[in-house]
């Protein structure tokens, strides 16, 4: 059998939206990748059926969604010759009393897609405006859409911004 290799190499970029014109208030959005981007490679596959999706949950990101109104996170990317699938989710823990927002299902991110919504209805007050969760990556391939041999690696620039409501 031949297996599908795919490696997804993600780049996350902050993109802060300008300050509301009524409150000039910090807003605050951050990453911990452990150590640059994020390589998934899909391998591995038992015989007679597609390969492994291959996953990664190490990028934490922390935000304080300063604005005064409910905030929301979105994503998107840009992946120019994709070839294969890649998706991103939100994980995030529960914060107590102050809310904590709306987790989205998870997202195919397809070259040059429209920003999508991974959170939203972020509490105004703290202590719910301040939150972190994991971004769950997840690449996937199939036999029929060949390999990295073939059409060489996908890479990704997956943008995420934070903004008012």
């Amino acid at each position: 059998m031949k297996l599908v290799a795919f490696i997804a190499k993600i780049a996350a970029v902050l993109l802060l939206i300008a300050h509301l014109a009524i409150e000039s208030r910090a807003q605050e959005f951050r990453f911990n990748a452990g150590g640059g981007p994020i390589s998934l490679l899909v391998q591995t596959a038992t015989a007679g059926s597609e390969p492994t999706d291959a996953t990664d949950n190490g990028t934490e990101i922390y935000w304080d969604a300063n604005f005064g109104v409910p905030t929301k996170i979105t994503v998107s990317t840009t992946a120019p010759g994709q070839s294969f699938r890649l998706y991103v989710s939100l994980s995030v823990p529960s914060q107590g009393g102050g809310g904590q927002g709306v987790v989205k299902p998870e997202v195919q991110l397809i070259d040059g897609m429209l920003d999508m919504d991974i959170f939203t209805d972020i509490p105004t007050s703290l202590p719910g405006r301040q939150g972190f969760g994991s971004l769950i990556y997840r690449a996937a391939a199939t036999v029929a859409e060949g390999n990295s041999n073939e059409h060489s690696d996908d890479t990704h620039l997956v943008t995420f911004t934070l903004l008012a409501q």
